[in-house]
């Protein structure tokens, strides 16, 4: 990441400037990050970790637990100072997010542009404090690193991506896809040490326990129809589809982007397929709120990045895809009438930003006209 120091300071005066709104509010609300300190609370107190889902969707992965320790132990002193020590380290992450963004950007307008496409999600996340810009940091590191061929530090941003959530784990399949045989090979074992690691403290044979229990009780609350989250399964929930259906959508979207992928891509291609395959991993995934759509910045970014002239389809689409993936129209702005859109909001509008992304990169080349 390369900026000059005039952009450099005002991207740290901005950083300050949103650090002095969102902090308040996550520590005014902040209800997700709370709720998992009781884990690495438990795991202080050596209690069993995984007895039962919480209210409303399923704990973070095992990793979570152990990695917001520290926290857990301020929180002891002031839940407050807690809260603002995770909230500014998710906007140092997104700062530094969108100080790479730049340098793989013509201009600044893309990036303004992209995060604006993201922005209810990305507000969302930190009345939350969830923790999406930390890994859309490492997704963005992973995609620079793999563009530079510094493999095995891009595993390692994916293994530990995995590690904290999950459904990155679409992200290593997209690496046995393209042969990057030594970053899925460092990503495995990535995810793999930092799962079961996290849960040595209740020893081996605990920690596989731990482990089998997390996944038992996450299939359990990721049961197809139990929420509206805003992901395909969230169209069971919406429209009463089946199952059946359901699947079908996931397999038929991940064929695309498989075609796409097999397509011939430009020398700088990489950040448009990490794009894709994250994108599509928020659609597939279980459980996905909408903060998750933070996660289609690295998308954007790889449809904005260049001024290049788009056809009026693809144009049109994007804008469509902006305004339903920023929640502008969710500020009470919909017709009732249309209510089979205003509910999975932002599942049509990744919806629509992946079929663009997959049709851009299938297209057929267009022939450059010759002067006679």
């Amino acid at each position: 990441m390369s900026l000059h120091h005039k952009e450099r300071r005002w991207l740290i005066g901005v950083g300050l400037f949103y650090a002095a709104i969102v902090i308040p509010i996550g520590v005014h609300k902040g209800g997700d990050f709370t709720q998992e300190l009781t884990q690495s609370e438990r795991l202080l107190r050596g209690l069993p970790l995984y007895v039962a889902n919480p209210e409303k969707g399923v704990w973070w992965p095992r990793f979570t637990a152990l990695g917001l320790v520290p926290f857990a132990l301020v929180a002891r002193w002031s839940l407050a100072a807690a809260k603002t020590g995770w909230a500014l380290l998710n906007v140092l992450c997104l700062g530094w997010t969108i100080g790479w963004a730049r340098a793989w950007t013509a201009a600044w307008a893309p990036v303004v542009l992209a995060v604006a496409a993201v922005a209810k999600p990305l507000q969302s996340n930190f009345e939350h404090l969830n923790l999406t810009p930390i890994l859309l940091a490492l997704i963005v590191a992973a995609a620079a690193d793999l563009e530079s061929r510094r493999d095995t530090r891009a595993g390692a941003w994916i293994g530990a991506a995995t590690a904290i959530k999950g459904f990155p784990a679409l992200l290593l399949l997209y690496l046995a896809y393209r042969g990057r045989w030594r970053a899925l090979a460092t990503g495995v074992a990535v995810a793999g040490g930092l799962t079961v690691g996290a849960m040595l403290p209740y020893g081996p044979a605990g920690a596989a326990s731990a482990v089998l229990d997390w996944l038992r009780i996450t299939h359990q609350g990721a049961v197809l129809t139990r929420y509206g989250t805003q992901s395909f399964p969230g169209f069971a929930f919406f429209f009463g589809w089946p199952s059946g259906v359901v699947l079908a959508l996931e397999l038929g979207c991940l064929a695309a982007v498989a075609f796409a992928l097999g397509r011939p891509a430009p020398a700088d291609g990489t950040l448009f397929e990490i794009g894709a395959v994250t994108l599509l991993a928020v659609l597939v995934s279980p459980i996905a709120w909408l903060y998750y759509y933070t996660l289609a910045l690295p998308a954007w970014l790889a449809l904005l990045r260049r001024p290049t002239s788009h056809r009026p389809w693809v144009r049109a689409s994007l804008v469509i895809a902006g305004v339903l993936t920023s929640g502008v129209l969710t500020f009470g702005l919909y017709p009732n009438f249309i209510w089979f859109v205003r509910e999975p909001n932002y599942t049509w509008g990744g919806l629509v930003l992946l079929a663009v992304l997959v049709l851009v990169r299938s297209a057929k080349p267009q022939p450059i006209p010759q002067s006679i």
